[in-house]
């Protein structure tokens, strides 16, 4: 991982990137009229995912720009049945790290495509995605996954517990929500940087790219994410 954010599959390279900040909340999302956005996006020109959800009580759109090496975890959200409107993000990427709990964006869903839009720091930022198949099922994933550009290995066992060793080790326990996996109270151990040791949560999943599966992971907390990714064995 890196020290910016764990996202297993598909952002940065999965050393285990993680990045560190300040702390802050999450509000509980309230949904206007039924939903039919929620899933997993990915556009597969520059590898970039997005998870969404409107049932969680937090983090109900999580953007990984592996191709830019970036991860927005959102705070809360509320909906209508085609748009999702999200409030408080935290962000990092490979040399900084932003939380704010007054930005919001908009997700537009049509069809099986989505539009996120903001203006996030200052800059116009705008991602266009196509909904992709759900997560391959547990037993398709059990193993050891490497990644060969960082070294960072993923471990999935039977039981639903992994363990992925780069810039921190990490141990946890999956569990199937849908079209990905939920992760909470994952423990980070023996962070290239200290603060950044920790319980974090998040979500697991897989994505095609260029003809392969990879395994991917975003985990953040109110101070760090850790964001990546690697190549199904």
């Amino acid at each position: 991982m890196k020290n910016k954010g764990l996202i297993v599959g598909l952002i940065a390279s999965v050393s285990l990137v993680g990045c560190g900040g300040g702390g802050g909340g999450s509000s509980t999302p309230s949904s206007a009229s039924p939903f039919s956005g929620s899933g997993i996006y990915v556009n597969t020109a520059d590898l970039a995912v997005m998870v969404v959800d409107s049932s969680r009580s937090a983090n109900n759109l999580v953007v990984g720009d592996f191709a830019n090496n970036g991860v927005y975890f959102t705070d809360s959200a509320t909906t209508t049945e085609k748009q999702m409107k999200t409030k408080g993000v935290t962000y990092a990427d490979a040399s900084s790290f932003l939380k704010s709990s007054s930005q919001e964006m908009t997700a537009n869903f049509t069809g099986n495509s989505v539009s996120l839009t903001a203006v996030f720091n200052g800059s116009n930022l705008a991602y266009s995605m196509d909904k992709t198949s759900d997560s391959l099922q547990l037993s398709e994933i059990v193993g050891t996954h490497t990644n060969l550009s960082d070294g960072s290995t993923w471990t999935i066992n039977a039981d639903s517990s992994f363990t992925v060793n780069g810039i921190c080790t990490i141990t946890g326990t999956l569990v199937r929500n849908g079209a990905y996996f939920n992760v909470n109270n994952a423990n980070a151990v023996s962070c290239a940087q200290a603060s950044m040791n920790g319980t974090y949560s998040g979500v697991f999943l897989t994505v095609k790219h260029g003809g392969i599966d990879y395994v991917a992971g975003l985990l953040g907390n109110d101070t760090s994410l850790l964001w990546g990714s690697a190549p199904k064995s």
